[in-house]
């Protein structure tokens, strides 16, 4: 991490989303905004308001799909997301692996943030029970530091990151815990939402102003491929999905904008504006190339 230490991002990283995300930690006056926006719960549970990433639950049914079909073993799997936030995501992607068949035996968030482990409980104890209520049973999360997490050399049978890897200043050393954590074969998925660059370009003031420098850590394609290789991980592969995200992104904003009123009720208005103009930026780096929005997987040595 250089000379950024973990008590840095902890703070850096939790003043930022507090910033955007404050209203959240108010769990049961958000999910009844929710509840009056969507007009009921299943609907309101589709719109994914303890999801941070720019991909939503879209972005967490490309992960399952992917580890669906690559997970090889017969057990119920015990996966990990590193860097968690609220829970939304991991929740998701346990659901989206039980539509395809695989029920999670146990399912690890690990966050840095104390507010973002405590509000992951507070929505699962919560009668709305978050994006997939069902996943609750599997779902644990634990404050830890990323490149340290508390969990037994090859305990896991999977590792996830659904838009969190920008958020790790030391990547190198987050994928060597993956690897050490990871049992032999089994794979890592990720998906790569504004933190990975096209060879020699770079990212627009506005990008930067919006995803600032000491919170999102950006590498190029082949550092990326490098820092899982020293990491010990094979069968690299980098799925570009800048045409799926584009129209992702189109969607979201599309929606925000003919809603923005029902979504500032939840967020605030400030805080809903940020959350739009932070979607648009990308899909403009999207279009232009700089960023590539990718589905990042990779395998520990058999």
């Amino acid at each position: 991490m250089g000379d950024v230490t973990a008590g840095d991002q902890r703070e850096l990283q939790g003043d930022y989303h507090r910033r955007i995300f404050h209203a959240l930690h108010d769990w049961d006056r958000s999910w009844a905004g929710a509840l009056d926006v969507a007009g009921g719960g299943e609907r309101a549970r589709s719109l994914g308001f303890d999801q941070l990433g720019h991909f939503g639950a879209q972005g967490c049914a490309l992960v399952a799909a992917e580890l669906a079909r690559g997970l090889g073993t017969d057990r119920p799997p015990v996966l990990a997301e590193f860097g968690c936030g609220f829970g939304g995501a991991l929740r998701d992607v346990v659901r989206g692996l039980g539509e395809h068949g695989v029920e999670v035996g146990r399912a690890l968030g690990f966050d840095i943030v104390w507010d973002h482990v405590r509000l992951f409980r507070t929505i699962q104890g919560s009668p709305s029970g978050g994006t997939a209520p069902g996943a609750v049973a599997t779902a644990q999360p634990v404050q830890a530091d990323a490149r340290a997490v508390p969990v037994r050399d090859g305990a896991l049978d999977a590792v996830v990151c659904t838009g969190s890897l920008p958020h790790f200043a030391d990547v190198a050393q987050v994928f060597a815990e993956a690897a050490r954590t990871l049992r032999p074969g089994a794979p890592l998925v990720m998906t790569e939402e504004v933190s990975l660059l096209a060879p020699g370009r770079g990212v627009s003031p506005e990008f930067r102003r919006l995803h600032p420098p000491e919170i999102f850590f950006l590498a190029e394609i082949g550092e990326r491929v490098e820092q899982l290789r020293k990491a010990g991980f094979t069968e690299i592969g980098i799925r570009d999905l800048t045409a799926w995200a584009c129209g992702l992104l189109n969607d979201r904003i599309k929606v925000m904008r003919i809603f923005f009123g029902d979504v500032a009720v939840v967020y605030g208005e400030d805080e809903a504006q940020t959350l739009l103009d932070t979607l648009e930026v990308a899909r403009e780096e999207y279009l232009g190339g700089a960023v590539v929005p990718a589905l990042v997987t990779a395998r520990t040595t058999p």
